[in-house]
């Protein structure tokens, strides 16, 4: 049976740990060339180590998503190496670090940090990436938004208005581009279980179990539960899907 990416070529942003590391391997070894983008160098050089230890091919690109020329870049780069650019997985984001700050405690500075990470990074990936899927005919983007722009889960009140404004220009992109061939659906995931969960239980020690009880399945996902719904909607299987929100939680959004 033919691997489910064979062929393609993706950049996955945010590609250093957590779900973004392990949507590379996944990809990798479901057959496509990933180019794994990412600010944290040494995180790169990890998720390339475990793409080669699933038979795949990858380039680590070091990319700070919230500077233009740095995602033009990478976009370059990427084509420069594989020829194409098929596959946008545009995951890169950053949480508050109090993520139970109000709106009141909330400075300008921060709120504007996270902004220009987590929507300015997605757009400037999203308007570099796609001339590249237009030149192949088509192509898809997934995003990366949360349930925190669903309902009030924790997050903080930047953190939850980025999120919503991913899945509004997920839902645009994918209205604009579709006649194109690219097809744009954006995931909201829930309590999964990655270093920035880790680095919260620093300030909320209780947070996994806290999570879990809320949780109708009981449990935080691992970031491997997100990556094999990124690939899905990245495969041809996923042919007849476009601005959707996949919400991947557990069920906490229902309760």
């Amino acid at each position: 049976m033919a691997r489910r990416l064979e062929g393609k070529v993706a950049l996955i942003t945010g590609a250093a740990s957590g779900q973004g590391q392990a949507a590379a391997v996944v990809f990798a070894r479901e057959g496509a060339k990933v180019a794994a983008v990412d600010i944290n160098i040494e995180g790169l050089e990890e998720t390339i180590q475990k793409v080669k230890a699933v038979g795949g091919e990858a380039i680590a690109i070091r990319c700070d998503v919230s500077q233009e020329e740095d995602v033009k870049n990478a976009v370059a780069e990427t084509v420069k190496t594989f020829g194409k650019l098929t596959t946008i997985y545009s995951n890169a984001g950053i949480i508050h670090k109090n993520f139970m700050i109000t709106v009141e405690e909330l400075s300008l500075e921060e709120w504007e940090k996270i902004q220009s990470v987590n929507v300015r990074g997605t757009f400037l990936v999203t308007k570099y990436g796609i001339p590249e899927l237009i030149k192949n005919g088509g192509g898809t983007i997934v995003t990366t938004a949360s349930t925190a722009a669903l309902v009030n889960t924790p997050g903080g009140p930047s953190y939850a208005a980025s999120k919503g404004a991913i899945i509004s220009f997920t839902r645009h992109v994918a209205a604009t581009y579709a006649r194109k061939g690219i097809r744009a659906n954006a995931l909201a995931p829930g309590y999964i279980k990655t270093a920035m969960t880790k680095a919260m239980e620093e300030l909320f020690p209780d947070l996994d179990r806290v999570a879990s009880e809320a949780t109708p399945l009981g449990r935080g996902a691992d970031p491997e539960e997100v990556a094999n719904v990124a690939l899905f909607l990245s495969s041809d299987e996923s042919s007849y899907i476009t601005g959707a929100v996949i919400v991947i939680d557990g069920g906490i959004t229902i309760v």
